[in-house]
């Protein structure tokens, strides 16, 4: 379900604002990941202290074995943007990634109730971090992994402006509430 590492971050996400769930996740979702054509679902469960248990399913099928993965999210509101501070807390049974400790997930909700989660554009990352407009590191090779550390502070400044938001240029999933008559409470 996952090949390169995604784009990271050192620190969480939205520490200057705090997280909150957002009850409007809090749902099973339908949908397709990447370029994949098989479904996938996502389930997101509220925690305490402002996060998010979220169950991402992939089915096996004639064309893949399946796979599932939990994560812990924090939501939170940077301006008009909402983000996920991910971290991998499962992947199939084995143990989690260390380096999956804050990944930066937007999200939005569409008008007809459509969920779309976009990552950070890897290139895009890499292009920025090369300029100075976001502090971060890169490890050597064309695949190296690249990790966003911005201090807190300036990781939610740079997330709540347009320059962040432009780092997120492809959409990961998107999906459709599995039940959308169902109260989003």
């Amino acid at each position: 379900m996952a090949g390169c590492l995604p784009v990271t971050s050192s620190s969480p996400l939205g520490t200057t604002v705090g997280a909150k769930p957002d009850p409007q996740l809090t749902a099973m979702w339908k949908g397709k990941l990447g370029t994949s054509a098989e479904a996938a679902y996502l389930t997101f469960y509220p925690e305490q202290n402002g996060v998010m248990k979220v169950v991402m399913l992939a089915p096996p099928s004639a064309n893949d074995d399946g796979g599932w993965m939990i994560f812990e999210a924090r939501p939170v509101a940077l301006g008009s943007y909402r983000y996920l501070d991910a971290r991998e807390i499962e992947d199939g049974g084995k143990p989690p990634d260390p380096k999956l400790a804050h990944v930066p997930v937007l999200y939005k909700i569409s008008g007809d109730g459509f969920l779309v989660l976009y990552l950070v554009d890897e290139t895009m990352a890499r292009a920025a971090i090369r300029k100075g407009t976001i502090a971060g590191t890169i490890e050597p090779g064309d695949f190296g992994d690249v990790t966003i550390t911005a201090p807190p502070a300036a990781l939610d400044a740079y997330f709540r402006a347009d320059a962040g938001r432009a780092l997120f240029t492809k959409p990961l999933g998107i999906f459709q509430r599995m039940n959308p008559s169902a109260d989003s409470r």
